[in-house]
């Protein structure tokens, strides 16, 4: 009987957290189909069966990590290989397991990691409406249900007639995020500088460009400021290790906090300083795509070494971002607002008190603040 055991993922991972198990004991699989979904550094991987046969062990719950190397499953009984899977009978099975997760919702069509992500929200599917072929509910669908204004009830014990409240265990994204932010503010002694950017300039800029036929998003000339930045106070562009030291980096990976329905994600944009506004542009939208759909690759999220927040598109004037952990500064940008003296926002930046001062992460914004007030410098 053999034993499937968690392979090497790649990229240095030794565990992953078992988020989704596409069969249970019992289940006949054929070679190469998805088995079970993996969670590890905020990148689902989803793991084929390397034998064919019946699940006869699983050794892990959803919700637990498991080692690499260490087992996942016995698979027993082998029988011939079956004919392959047509649509309809992968439809039929979505169904199946739907119906035995959620109860009664047998017309409701939706893959795997789309269901796990309803649960997590605690949505019922048969309430979402499916945008996909055949009626198929998207993780878009999902998101677009919960950012949807509904009314707020709460449910109440009959027998008891107390209100039932709802203990959520971090699993999946939320897990991960927990850990990495409760890490970064226990090992890093944060402080936190802001400014005050006047925008008129660069939202003619913007304009001018999109005349031309070039439409930008701010978020390439944030990045670009802070690179032009960078380069001038390079020790916000370093990472910090366990023992204390510091690495200063000379190459610049710029992350970008992804807003999506499971929680927030670092994208990163590798060797940003070698793109120009318009490839910029195009590859954060690229990986904020993916990373909404769940498509990220593990080299997506690695190895950034400075990160960039904006939360100016869902609404703030003002936040102190925590630092994505093991980088030592990132700079968070806000609502662009409207005074007396025309239309500005403001600039923060959260950083590392063992390496860098008050007075360089004042000087670095200071800085940011001066090329996105003109933005033309920022082509050169």
């Amino acid at each position: 009987m053999p034993t499937f055991k968690l392979p090497d993922i790649g990229e240095g991972v030794q565990e992953g957290e078992v988020v989704k198990w596409n069969v249970k004991q019992g289940d006949v699989v054929r070679k190469d189909d998805i088995i079970v979904e993996v969670m590890t550094d905020k990148v689902t991987v989803q793991i084929p069966s390397p034998y064919e046969g019946e699940i006869t062990k699983l050794y892990y719950k959803e919700g637990e990590i498991a080692k690499v190397g260490s087992p996942l499953l016995d698979v027993g009984g082998a029988s011939t290989p079956s004919a392959p899977q047509t649509q309809a009978t992968r439809d039929e099975r979505a169904k199946q397991q739907v119906t035995e997760e959620a109860g009664d919702v047998s017309s409701v069509l939706a893959p795997p990691a789309v269901r796990k992500l309803a649960r997590e929200k605690g949505i019922d599917l048969s309430r979402v409406k499916g945008s996909g072929p055949g009626g198929r509910i998207t993780a878009n669908d999902v998101a677009t249900f919960v950012a949807e204004p509904k009314e707020r009830t709460e449910t109440v014990e009959a027998r008891t007639g107390t209100t039932k409240r709802e203990v959520m265990e971090l699993k999946g994204l939320r897990r991960l995020i927990s850990e990495k932010m409760t890490k970064s503010k226990r090992n890093i002694p944060h402080y936190a500088v802001a400014e005050e950017v006047r925008m008129q300039e660069l939202i003619d800029f913007k304009e001018k460009l999109k005349s031309q036929g070039v439409n930008l998003s701010f978020t390439p000339f944030f990045v670009k400021a802070a690179i032009a930045a960078l380069k001038e106070y390079p020790y916000l562009n370093a990472r910090s290790s366990e023992d204390g030291r510091f690495e200063i980096l000379d190459y610049y990976n710029i992350g970008i906090a992804v807003d999506t329905a499971e929680g927030l994600t670092v994208a990163v944009v590798k060797q940003a300083d070698r793109k120009s506004l318009t490839e910029l542009s195009r590859e954060i939208e690229e990986l904020a795509n993916r990373a909404r759909e769940g498509k990220l690759k593990l080299d997506e999220v690695r190895d950034s070494t400075f990160t960039v927040t904006n939360v100016g598109s869902i609404g703030g004037i003002f936040s102190t971002p925590i630092i994505n952990y093991p980088e030592v500064a990132i700079m968070g940008v806000h609502r662009i607002m409207e005074s007396s003296i025309g239309k500005f926002m403001y600039i923060t930046l959260s950083a590392d008190h063992r390496l860098i001062d008050g007075a360089m992460a004042a000087r670095f914004v200071a800085r940011v603040k001066r090329y996105l007030e003109a933005p033309a410098t920022l082509l050169v």
